[in-house]
């Protein structure tokens, strides 16, 4: 597997990024190369503020979750992102570099498991996140084991179907005495099948919600990613914002931009689990969509929301988004599209993916060897 120099940038770098929002350049866009095709200078680790992560697998079966937290040093209290799977990825190892970026920056993950391999039914799916998290708020409130939860932020991640479970328990949070999500990031969202009663209309209007596409998606194409976009009507054009990320195979590593493009392979938080843990394991490369498109997009996403800023002044009305870097000749990746205007949006062809019907309600020979700096 090809890897990039780790690159990051830490919570508090984060926050002083988004409060400035200077009209110079500066952390907020990668900048470009020096000199001509140079390789970059090697980076070091990025500097985190915990060195480690605590985690613990906690009951069993579809409603068990594992709980993720900041260490070296333990926070007192820190903010609360569940991390929603998608479908059958139940082993926290296929995203486990993006959660340990999560975590080591400051943030408690919960990754609710919400699902027994093939014996759970999509319609159970809700109901078992919602007790996995609502327990793990129970455990982290009460036992001086674990670090406190600060229930003023809290958000929620997903991927393909965790994607569109994420959107679904923004509606009903409160609801099942849940906090009030202060930012919802569906990354790629997919329906195996419809759950009734649940309306995206219901997610707070307060809330910032960024939906995520792929262009080579032909798994899950952009039919949900858009619904969801358009169901979420509360919520004001200034607070979400709808990105496509585009595939650049100017270099190497090639940056696909198909359906398991977020996953990002951690040995250490491999579980063991999953009927398709080798499959899922095996494509979960770490590269520039990842470490400069998706986990970024939601670090700022993530501070904007927890400091009250809409995602307009916080990205510059998407701005922020469209960077993800150059490649070491100097060529810019290509970059996604953003805005909050779906009619500006190019589509994804099939647009249903895989699925023959609409629920009711590739890869390419190498490139020359170029890598991507930020």
């Amino acid at each position: 597997m090809s890897r990039l120099p780790r690159i990051g940038i830490s919570a508090l770098g984060l926050g002083i990024l988004i409060a400035a929002l200077a009209p110079a350049r500066g952390e907020d866009a990668p900048p470009p190369p020096s000199t001509g095709r140079t390789p970059p200078s090697p980076v070091s680790e990025p500097i985190y503020p915990h060195r480690t992560v605590k985690r613990v697998e906690i009951g069993s079966g579809a409603r068990s979750y594992w709980l993720f937290e900041p260490a070296d040093p333990k926070p007192e209290r820190a903010p609360v992102v569940v991390f929603n799977h998608g479908w059958f990825a139940v082993n926290p190892g296929v995203y486990g570099a993006w959660i340990e970026h999560l975590v080591r920056s400051g943030r408690i993950v919960i990754f609710p498991r919400y699902q027994n391999d093939v014996a759970t039914k999509p319609v159970e799916f809700l109901d078992n996140a919602l007790a996995a998290i609502r327990d793990a708020f129970v455990v982290l409130e009460t036992s001086p084991k674990h670090v406190k939860p600060d229930r003023s932020r809290f958000a929620l991640v997903g991927h393909s179907a965790g994607g569109n479970l994420a959107a679904q328990l923004a509606a009903v949070a409160v609801d099942h005495g849940l906090p009030e999500p202060r930012a919802v990031l569906a990354m790629m969202p997919g329906e195996v099948q419809p759950v009734p009663g649940v309306s995206l209309a219901r997610i707070p209007a307060s809330t910032l919600l960024v939906v995520v596409a792929g262009e080579d998606d032909v798994v899950v194409g952009d039919l949900r990613p858009r619904d969801i976009f358009v169901q979420a009507a509360s919520i004001p054009s200034a607070r979400k914002k709808y990105v496509l990320f585009r595939t650049d195979l100017h270099g190497t590593p090639r940056l696909v931009a198909d359906h398991l493009a977020p996953t990002g392979y951690e040995r250490s938080f491999d579980s063991g689990d999953g009927v398709l843990r080798g499959f899922q394991t095996n494509q979960a490369e770490i590269n520039a969509l990842d470490r400069f498109g998706f986990w970024r997009v939601t670090d700022i996403t993530l501070e904007a929301g927890f400091r009250g800023l809409t995602l307009d002044e916080a990205t510059r009305k998407g701005d922020l988004f469209r960077h993800i870097g150059y490649w070491t000749d100097g060529r810019q990746v290509v970059p996604p599209v953003v805005g909050d205007d779906l009619t500006t949006i190019p589509r994804i062809y099939p647009t249903n993916g895989i699925k023959l019907f609409r629920w009711p309600m590739g890869r390419v020979a190498a490139a020359p060897a170029q890598t991507v700096r930020n």
